[in-house]
């Protein structure tokens, strides 16, 4: 499964159905990780590589994420932006 492309395909999505489109705007795109199905908490091997993919697009700046409190490095919060 390529995350990597599932994660940039919805925050592109969202970002073409929003107003960002076509005026200026400091807004965030964020997506909810309930949205992406590939995002599956009960399966440690997938939610591995999937948070390794995840910091992987931070690195490259493409993305940013917080953890949920209390939970570092086991949930990824709701929302991703960029």
């Amino acid at each position: 499964m390529n995350y990597k492309n599932s994660i940039i395909n919805k925050l592109l999505d969202k970002y073409e159905k929003s107003k960002a489109l076509y005026t200026e705007s400091n807004r965030r795109i964020l997506i909810k990780m309930k949205d992406i199905k590939e995002y599956n908490i009960e399966d440690y091997e997938a939610k591995k590589i999937f948070h390794d993919l995840v910091k992987e697009l931070k690195k490259e700046q493409l993305i940013d994420y917080t953890w949920e409190p209390y939970e570092k490095r086991k949930y990824i919060a709701r929302d991703m932006a960029r």
